[in-house]
């Protein structure tokens, strides 16, 4: 009879809720009260604060303002958006009961943030783990969908049309909307798609956030400039002058030797007056405000880059603005989307194969002076394998050693042996030092995949992979390094390439110029070699018109502007190796600053191979990515 009484209140008071309007409170406030930080996820476990990050208060106030049905944040990393969101799942889980969906680049990460983010906070925060243990006996609770009295959440991925399907929500949340794909299936743009699902609700909402992408591409971009465009501005320290951080206005001294950040200030807009960090963010919680720069009147938009945040100091983003530079274009490109919350925006130049052919140099050995260590990328066609050897060295800095054909029907065995001769050649360096090959990537498509996967699994000692190459061709961002698998009649390692991603880093290593206009090597630049009387390296005009047979072009899928590559020449094999060997040395990820060994004596092992020497091992502390 108790438990009946029970059942029968625990019924009136789930009405009860989903009736009454809950009492006035900002998602901040409930933040403060009732969230609880998890140890697997944040560094500061323990009660929430805003006053953290008080940046933070005033977008959290706008989920609850009923005048806007959208907010949109284009915020850096490091400034704790993702809390922010979880915030909201917890205001709108506890507080304001409601149906909520989640939406996140893909399925595969939907159920990583489930597992990893929202899963521990349920856990960890009292008033959610309360009101979660109330239906923990319900199936209804999975890893994609938990439901709670009076409303539940839905993790969807915006490359899954099933998980968006239709069901009416009131509240919806889109994470890293710049990552997702222009269409879900067929079905059209995954934002578009999942905000009809609120039609039905008066007070709906919809929060978008994520770090922006390319210019004119960018999803956030556009809805951030279709919206109040609000900064996150603090006074001059010497003037008053109300302001945003912006990094043109950031002054430093770096030590390039010690690798460490001296001085770093901004000047104020105004005045010019320098000050540094600790005295631009003193008072910070109470003289930091939000200031727009136009009307709108239904969304508010806010930008807030790195130099905001009170989790990374200006020092720090200074070392990684010369790290990035260091690196090359696409370490560039991530810290302008990621640090400074800004789009990047292409200069549109197209490789051209006479400039690079002309490019040519010699080399005064087989292995020229600052290559550390040797990769090589297998194509596979019917009637041949096409190898390119590359030697890396010091910030990706990469020379082309060797790009040969084996010609032969692959479905004899003798064709299959020559390749396996020629993957354990070496070559040699001016000092006398023999490098073999490190690790190989061999693509898996085409007609022989089966002999593929036996060929690499009978070599992974010698690191030989198979690899697959993932290209969506609708904007889905997918990382070079996507994934492993072993689900195939060898069991062999198969390594899923993004070779979208792949693709942008090799063009862009390939448009860079040597030296800078300083007179300094450019990091991550390339090198091709001449052919001499006694050694063809293979790198003629073919070969560059296939290095050049692709550019990314922008294309349109419901009106949603989408980048994609496309072959604009009959052959595009050295293009495709150029993306096997850029995805060998991340996966081997060795130390390409570490001092070479002596040169070995005569029948010395060679430099580079497995088990062979420090060229070819992982730095320490550091795990590789097969």
């Amino acid at each position: 009879m108790n438990e009946t009484l029970r059942k029968t209140a625990d019924l009136f008071r789930d009405i009860a809720r989903s009736v009454a309007p809950p009492p006035k409170l900002a998602v901040w406030e409930w933040a403060d009260r009732n969230r609880v930080l998890s140890s697997e996820s944040s560094a500061e476990p323990g009660p929430w604060r805003t006053s953290r990050a008080p940046f933070q208060r005033e977008p959290m106030s706008a989920i609850t303002d009923n005048r806007y049905e959208t907010i949109v944040l284009m915020w850096s990393s490091q400034v704790g958006k993702t809390e922010l969101e979880l915030n909201t799942v917890g205001y709108f889980s506890d507080h304001d009961p409601a149906p909520m969906m989640f939406v996140q680049p893909t399925l595969i990460m939907a159920q990583d943030f489930s597992k990893d983010r929202l899963a521990p906070m349920y856990r960890d925060s009292p008033k959610l783990r309360k009101i979660m243990r109330v239906k923990s006996k319900d199936s209804g609770n999975t890893v994609l969908r938990k439901s709670f009295p009076g409303g539940q959440i839905v993790l969807a991925g915006a490359n899954s049309p099933a998980s968006l399907a239709s069901r009416p929500i009131r509240i919806v949340l889109c994470d890293e909307i710049d990552r997702y794909p222009a269409s879900a299936g067929t079905e059209g743009d995954p934002v578009s798609l999942v905000t009809k699902r609120t039609t039905t609700f008066s007070n709906r909402k919809r929060i978008l956030v994520s770090t922006p992408t390319i210019k004119g591409v960018s999803r956030i971009e556009k809805f951030y400039e279709d919206s109040t465009k609000e900064e996150w501005c603090l006074p001059c320290p010497s003037c008053d002058e109300y302001q945003p951080l912006k990094w043109s206005q950031i002054k430093y001294d770096y030590d390039e030797a010690k690798k460490k950040t001296l001085r770093a200030d901004h000047a104020c807009r105004a005045c010019g007056a320098l000050h540094n960090e600790q005295e631009w963010k003193a008072g910070y919680e109470t003289k930091g405000k939000w200031i727009a720069r136009q009307d709108h009147s239904t969304t508010r938009g806010f930008h807030l880059n790195e130099l905001a945040s009170t989790f990374v100091t200006w020092e720090t983003i200074v070392h990684n603005w010369k790290e990035a530079n260091k690196a090359g274009k696409e370490a560039l490109k991530t810290w302008i989307n990621t640090s400074m919350a800004e789009t990047w925006e292409e200069k549109g130049e197209q490789l051209d194969e006479d400039s690079l052919l002309r490019r040519r140099e010699m080399y005064h050995a087989d292995v020229p002076e600052g290559v550390k260590v040797l990769t090589a990328a297998v194509d596979t066609q019917d009637n041949r394998f096409e190898v390119d050897v590359i030697g890396w060295g010091a910030g990706h800095e990469s020379w082309r050693i060797q790009y040969h054909i084996i010609y032969g029907d692959l479905n004899q065995a003798q064709v299959w042996a020559d390749l396996d001769e020629f993957l354990q050649r070496t070559w040699m360096d001016g000092e006398g030092r023999r490098f073999r090959i490190a690790i190989t990537c061999m693509d898996s498509g085409g007609h022989f995949t089966n002999e593929v996967y036996r060929f690499c699994k009978e070599r992974l000692a010698r690191r030989v992979f198979a690899i697959k190459g993932d290209s969506p061709g609708d904007g889905t961002y997918l990382p070079l390094i996507a994934g492993t698998s072993t689900n195939n009649r060898y069991k062999a390692t198969v390594v899923r390439l993004g070779v979208d991603e792949g693709k942008s880093k090799v063009v862009s290593a390939l448009k860079l110029p040597f030296v800078d206009e300083a007179g300094n090597r450019v990091a991550g630049c390339c090198h091709f070699p001449l052919s001499t009387t006694d050694r063809i390296r293979g790198y003629e005009k073919q070969y560059f018109e296939g290095l050049t047979a692709e550019e990314m072009q922008t294309r349109y899928k419901n009106g949603v502007p989408y980048s994609v590559w496309v072959k604009v020449k009959a052959r595009n094999e050295p293009f495709d190796l150029a993306v096997y060997n850029r995805a060998a040395i991340e996966m081997l990820n060795p130390n390409l600053d570490a001092p070479l060994p002596p040169p070995a004596v005569p029948g010395g092992v060679p430099v580079g191979g497995p088990g062979s020497g420090s060229s070819g091992r992982r730095r320490r502390g550091t795990t590789s990515s097969v």
